[in-house]
């Protein structure tokens, strides 16, 4: 009788042994999902709120940004600071379901931009002739002077002979809300990987 009982005593332990390490499995697999999850819910996060790579498409910022280049965007910026005359920024205009245009940015609130004599003008002062999109052969509205309002921005292409932006009608001023962020750093290609300088 006392063999059985040690007997069924011992089945017992293993089957106690056995839910607990079932227990044990359990809990760590609750843990790794746990861990998946706010990590997905963090990278959310930073993408959705804080930085994200986008890419260049098109020739429109030669040669500060080429064709096919990814850079980082910083979303967070401008909750910060302001937003500054020659920053490069990503925008998406209202009621777009495009991607981002990569524009810089001429014109901020209270400025009075023009062309004259194919070169930029801002409040009454030409932009250096160091900045590519300081010549402009195709003025379009800038060939009248124009006042910006408040959070009204004036964004163009630094390849100026090939860029669709706020100097034509159907691409307008930029509003404030409609800048996500300031494009600040090269990843990709490797060799042109580093900083993006705004010039000022």
């Amino acid at each position: 009788m006392k063999k059985r009982k040690g007997s069924v005593g011992y089945i017992l332990q293993r089957k106690d042994a056995a839910v607990k390490e079932d227990s044990h499995i359990i809990k760590r697999i609750l843990n790794t999902l746990l861990i998946v999850f706010a990590a997905v819910v963090l990278g959310f996060g930073v993408t959705q709120f804080v930085m994200q790579s986008v890419y260049m498409s098109g020739p429109s910022m030669q040669d500060t940004l080429n064709d096919g280049d990814e850079m980082l965007l910083n979303k967070a910026v401008y909750k910060f600071s302001k937003i500054r005359r020659f920053d490069i920024v990503a925008i998406k205009k209202i009621k777009s379901n495009e991607y981002y245009d990569i524009k810089r940015v001429v014109g901020i609130p209270g400025d009075t931009i023009s062309v004259v004599a194919g070169r930029l003008v801002i409040n009454g002062k030409q932009v250096s002739s160091d900045f590519s999109f300081s010549v402009i052969n195709s003025p379009g509205v800038l060939s009248e002077p124009v006042k910006l309002a408040e959070d009204e921005y004036f964004c163009i292409g630094d390849n100026t002979s090939n860029s669709e932006d706020s100097r034509f009608i159907n691409y307008g001023k930029i509003q404030k809300s409609e800048i996500k962020g300031r494009v600040s750093y090269i990843i990709f290609p490797k060799e042109r990987r580093g900083k993006i300088n705004y010039g000022y």
